[in-house]
């Protein structure tokens, strides 16, 4: 090869390389990320599509909570719509049934299918059965559907279906997401595969951080018709709601800017505030992605239809069943006093919050919100929530009898951590109590005629726990009287003649357990003085011998 041809064909090599790198190296104008790309790199992660299973009983399905029915002769079907949340896939459904017999004649056949679809039969005796089996899922679908049980009598006598007990369990993978607040609504609605885990961040509100939080909450009960699960975490929720100033929204908004996330927005505190109020008042049946107040103006209000109540008295029992008297206009006359130190705490705070709202059938829009009740105005009623700790103790020393021996009694349950002192202090280090479910509730009124409501937990028991408890299941129904003390199972009511009276060996046990520091110094003193007294002694009788 010539030396012309072995440089020409280097030449070549090198233009070639150069062509290829280029290709590589070279950003083509689809590479190039454009602004809307950058804002989607840094959203929120999507939260993970992971078909879960949820369990209802049948009375929770019914609009009154019915405990019971009958299928008989004359009442030959039962059926109980329920809801899946929009854009969830329904994968299986199961059904508990559990009956009892209205005589020793009862039998037939009883059938169960979901509308539309093929029956599962059952031939019962005439004993009490609880039976577990899968219904076909052919029919089931997003949106509404119907739960049939019918009887077929033939000459039998008919069976008393317990819906307490009985179940109805539902597997389906959750929405995608959501592309208007309309469908939004729809999905917080739904008994099934409903978004239920709720983050709530209000940081960027300023110093109405704390009545944001308690509205949004009230809205997402009113919306769920339950009280939501709300989460320190965003990475953990299903939800988010944001709430925030921002300079460039003069007029209170609400927006769903991601199908997992609503915003909150105002150019001042107060204007995030109205945002808020607004979140808890108007449905958002109607709206697509954004809601002012001029576009709220022919939303309808937001409610929640309760079942009928039967007490009138202010009482813990018409708390639990109609709010009163703090939802008196709407709230307008009550001081809600969310007490805590931690996250945890006002989280449990805001669930207890949010059924007492629920119950009312409306939010407290115009209620006063602070974390301290030395600042709530004096012409208020006072609803305290949050640790004892955290409450001023002259209100419990100052309620009646019945409180305070709530309060006692709630102190004698909790397990005290173990106070160990010498050799048995390094062994016992690093074993701390976990914090006890129990809390306690009274109403009761001052002298001047204030209402004062406190839900609470005694020292060394975890409030946030016991708040959640109570929130979220049947106690809340069981709260009565003036003064209660619950745990993870049940309520004890404490009467207006309640003392707190134990034996003479219980009352030593109690003051020693509540001074045992003290009682240990006395006692390491002691022993130091007998031992110099018997190093005196053993002086004189040395010198004397």
């Amino acid at each position: 090869m010539t030396i012309q041809a072995r440089w020409w064909s280097v030449m070549c090599m090198a233009v070639a390389i150069a062509v290829a790198m280029a290709c590589v190296f070279s950003p083509s104008a689809g590479a190039i990320p454009d602004a809307e790309a950058s804002a989607a790199s840094s959203a929120p992660a999507t939260p993970g599509r992971i078909a879960r299973s949820e369990e209802r009983t049948l009375a929770s399905l019914t609009p009154d909570n019915q405990t019971s029915h009958p299928l008989d002769a004359s009442t030959g079907e039962l059926r109980i719509p329920f809801t899946l949340a929009p854009g969830s896939v329904p994968e299986s459904v199961e059904l508990v049934l559990s009956a009892r017999p209205v005589s020793a004649q009862s039998g037939g056949r009883l059938e169960a299918l979901l509308a539309g679809s093929r029956t599962i039969a059952l031939t019962p005796r005439a004993d009490s059965f609880e039976a577990r089996f899968s219904l076909y899922s052919d029919s089931l679908r997003a949106g509404e559907n119907v739960l049939v049980i019918r009887f077929d009598a033939g000459n039998a006598d008919g069976w008393q279906v317990d819906l307490r007990a009985s179940r109805l369990r539902v597997t389906a993978l959750p929405s995608a997401g959501h592309e208007t607040l309309e469908t939004l609504e729809t999905a917080l609605a739904a008994h099934f595969a409903a978004p239920r885990r709720i983050f709530v961040d209000a940081s960027g509100s300023g110093r109405e951080r704390l009545a944001v939080e308690a509205l949004v909450a009230q809205g997402l009960a009113l919306r769920m018709g339950q009280a939501p699960v709300l989460v320190e975490r965003a990475e953990a929720a299903e939800l988010v709601v944001r709430a925030a100033m921002d300079p460039l929204s003069p007029n209170a908004s609400i927006a769903l800017t991601d199908p997992y996330t609503i915003r909150l927005a105002g150019a001042e505190t107060t204007t995030v505030a109205a945002a808020a109020r607004l979140f808890a008042a108007r449905s958002f049946v109607g709206t697509e992605t954004r809601m002012t107040p001029a576009t709220a103006l022919p939303a309808p209000r937001l409610t929640h239809i309760a079942p009928g109540t039967t007490s009138r008295q202010d009482s813990l029992q018409a708390l639990a069943e109609s709010g009163v008297p703090f939802a008196r206009e709407n709230g307008g006359r009550a001081a809600i006093v969310l007490a805590g130190d931690n996250t945890a705490d006002r989280l449990g705070a805001l669930s207890l919050l949010s059924r007492a709202s629920l119950v009312s059938g409306s939010a407290w829009l115009y209620a006063w919100y602070g974390s301290d009740a030395a600042l709530a105005p004096a012409d208020h009623d006072l609803f305290l929530m949050g640790p004892i700790g955290a409450i001023d103790p002259r209100l419990v020393s100052a309620a009646p009898a019945e409180v305070r021996a709530a309060t006692e009694a709630a102190n004698r349950r909790v397990p005290r951590e173990r106070r160990s002192y010498g050799s048995t202090a390094f062994a016992d280090e690093g074993s701390p109590v976990t914090g006890a479910v129990t809390g306690i509730g009274a109403l009761y009124r001052e002298a001047d005629g204030r209402t004062i409501v406190l839900l609470t937990a005694p020292e060394g028991a975890d409030f946030s726990r016991a708040a959640r408890r109570l929130a979220h299941s049947d106690l809340w129904r069981e709260l009565q009287g003036r003064a209660v003390l619950w745990d993870a199972g049940s309520v004890t009511a404490f009467g207006p003649t309640a003392q707190a009276s134990y034996a003479l060996s219980e009352q030593l046990i109690e003051l020693f357990r509540q001074h045992d520091r003290l009682f240990a110094l006395i006692a390491f003193a002691l022993a130091v003085l007998l031992l110099f007294a018997g190093n005196a002694v053993n002086r004189r009788s040395t010198r004397s011998a």
